[in-house]
């Protein structure tokens, strides 16, 4: 389903891109039709490359313009639970003993990945009773 829709915007993006294309060298043919009859061929040429040029160069100021920033409404911090906050500070004074810990924690999750399932479940498990 997601292939056909893409299939389908891919096709009618080109579809669109050479219409205008089309229509573009339609365009300058015409215009350079009427300038070369007022002031002379090379001059019609020259006028024709610049002037597409130049939206050449304004469409693509306008497709590389940064899009507008969203303002969103700034949130407070959620507080941190006091188990956190203690972690965190054992972590900061301690890195040594933090790390052999991490480690220690990472040799028990590689010989027994059903024990950190458990824990990982008892974590997220609700713990409201529901009436």
């Amino acid at each position: 389903m997601i292939r056909k829709t893409v299939i389908q915007t891919l096709t009618t993006a080109t579809v669109v891109a050479v219409c205008a294309g089309i229509s573009l060298v339609a365009a300058a043919f015409g215009l350079f039709v009427l300038l070369r009859s007022l002031c002379g061929e090379v001059m019609a040429y020259a006028i024709v490359a610049c002037l597409f040029a130049l939206v050449a160069l304004i469409v693509a100021l306008v497709a590389s313009r940064p899009a507008a920033a969203e303002k969103r409404p700034v949130q407070a911090l959620p507080e941190t639970s006091p188990i956190l906050a203690t972690l965190m500070a054992v972590v900061r004074d301690k890195p040594l003993v933090s790390a052999a810990v991490a480690a220690v924690a990472g040799i028990i999750a590689v010989r027994n990945p059903q024990m950190i399932s458990s824990l990982i479940a008892a974590f997220f498990a609700d713990t409201d009773p529901k009436d």
